[in-house]
């Protein structure tokens, strides 16, 4: 693939009958670029001969204008408008980016490597051009496995080690949720973030019991909790559920009970708790203690952890507990609306990090089916292991249609093969390779070149492939910028992998001798 630029206008007296908004109009309409008969016979041989399908052309009107891409052969066209796509020689091209997309508030840019007063010429030595196009093909990456998601609600990465899974996971959940820096992520309140290991089980993910603090008496007991994933889901659940509801009231939190499915019995069991913590009479067999009332929703909300403390010394069950964590849930739901770029539909994250480390079919249980794209919502509505121990034993649990899982996994990993093959049928699957990851961490030319040498020398050897590859992260510093310390990075990272991949196979030190030389070649 070769760089090229083109100054897309009939010569220099009639430029100013082309200015850059007719050469944007002419670019969209007709999708091609060219040259006139006036041009001299070095550049049209150029444009007809070298111009290859595949090729990159940086299109120029008083600085540059588009990015394009060339998927045509050389065409020749006699009835052409000298008033609009006036070049009988022409390429059919596909537009990657406008220049305000790409510099954004940049008058003119900075362009290097280019000869101006050249009408059409090669433009293999900018890096302005390299680096845009590097851009368009991050872009057109993130847009395939956001679509992937928004298509098919779970999506795993999968790749060689080093090849930013874990960060472009991040990137799509930032674009999903409308927000740029990982510190919004981080607060949005539609992110969440596990990483799976043996250890991990059904009862961190979905729900389990754990131990309380010691009371008075020092006694520890057990409570049930939520996991990570279920407390996840009915945040995404209230995001749905206050749609049509804008005020944190009382009569409101009703409504909320309602539309997340609960029973009547218990959303009037809930509400019942509530009046009672805002002054309501409190009626119960036994001297209740260390009672408190609060003058508003929000103080209530505030004071969770001392209503759970009243709720045990008076053995209530939790029922106090357990209203008040639905009413922060519908606080929090609200809250996500406010912050939300698409009012009416909130997109919720969940990334799971070498989701194959864990032991599939435990740690989501029932959730086989409840996970499913075609079972979202309350139709996909199951119990879970723990049913008989929430205060309605017909409480159900599911997926609502907002949550999107993302999992990331290294195929080099021996786990790998143990993915349940059912829980791999509810995923799109989306590989990212050493090459790609090396353009979009936007490494330069001497990295990608030692990458992709190193990662052809891995390939030669028997029982290695692809998979083996070394990816992108592996040149990048704590910062996230690339390093050009090769032997270092050698000594400290590449060899001590590659040693791994080698290991038990026959003439293991001349393998490794021959791996570094590709990698210094």
């Amino acid at each position: 693939m070769n760089y090229w630029h083109i100054q897309l206008f009939p010569g220099t007296g009639n430029k100013a009958k082309f200015p850059s908004e007719k050469i944007r109009e002419i670019l969209k309409q007709t999708h091609y670029i060219g040259i006139g008969e006036e041009w001299h016979d070095t550049t049209e041989g150029q444009f007809k001969n070298a111009l290859r399908i595949g090729d990159i052309v940086l299109v120029r009107s008083s600085g540059p204008l588009a990015l394009c891409k060339v998927i045509g052969d050389w065409e020749h066209k006699d009835d052409i408008d000298p008033d609009f796509d006036w070049f009988p020689n022409r390429r059919k091209i596909e537009i990657l980016g406008w220049i305000e997309d790409y510099a954004e508030g940049i008058a003119k840019p900075v362009v290097d490597g280019i000869t101006y007063p050249t009408s059409f010429g090669s433009a293999n030595n900018s890096n302005f051009v390299k680096n845009w196009y590097s851009t368009c093909q991050r872009n057109s990456a993130m847009e395939i496995m956001q679509k992937l998601l928004t298509e098919n609600k779970n999506l795993i990465l999968t790749g060689a080690p080093g090849t930013g899974k874990t960060y472009l996971s991040k990137q799509i959940a930032k674009q999903m949720i409308g927000i740029a820096t990982d510190e919004e992520l981080e607060k949005s309140g539609q992110f969440r973030f596990v990483q799976f290991h043996p250890s991990y089980d059904y009862t961190d993910f979905v729900e389990g019991l754990r131990p309380t603090k010691p009371d008075a008496n020092g006694n520890v007991g057990f409570e049930l909790r939520d996991g990570a994933f279920k407390d996840f889901c009915k945040k995404a659940i209230a995001a749905i559920a206050v749609e049509h509801i804008d005020k944190f009231t009382l009569d409101d939190y009703v409504k909320y009970l309602q539309t997340i499915g609960l029973n009547e019995k218990t959303i009037s069991s809930y509400k019942n708790r509530i009046e009672q913590l805002l002054g309501k009479e409190l009626k119960a067999k036994k001297q209740i203690v260390d009672r408190e009332t609060y003058s508003s929703l929000g103080e209530i909300c505030n004071n969770i952890d001392d209503i759970k403390d009243f709720d045990a010394a008076n053995n209530f069950h939790y029922q106090f507990f357990s209203a008040v964590s639905n009413l922060i849930s519908f606080r929090d739901g609200l809250s996500s609306k406010q912050h939300s770029v698409d009012k009416n539909k909130a997109s919720f994250i969940f990334i799971i990090d070498e989701i194959n480390r864990g032991e599939i079919s435990k740690i989501f249980g029932e959730l086989f089916f409840s996970i499913d794209p075609s079972y979202r919502g309350k139709k996909g509505a199951v119990k879970t292991q723990y049913s008989n121990m929430h205060e309605g034993e017909d409480e159900v649990f599911y997926v609502p249609e907002n949550v999107y899982v993302i999992g990331t996994m290294n195929d080099i990993d021996r786990s790998v093969e143990s993915f349940d093959f059912a829980m791999r049928r509810r995923f799109a699957w989306h590989e990212i390779t050493a090459e790609q990851s090396a353009e979009s961490m936007n490494l330069p030319e001497e990295v990608k070149s030692r990458m992709a040498k190193l990662n052809a020398a891995i390939s030669k050897i028997d029982g290695l492939n692809a998979s083996y590859h070394v990816g992108g992260a592996y040149f990048l510093d704590k910062d996230g910028k690339p390093r050009t310390d090769y032997k270092n990075i050698w000594e400290l990272r590449l060899e001590p992998l590659l040693k791994e991949y080698v290991r038990g196979m026959p003439d293991t030190d001349t393998k490794l001798q021959d791996l570094e030389k590709a990698y210094n070649a």
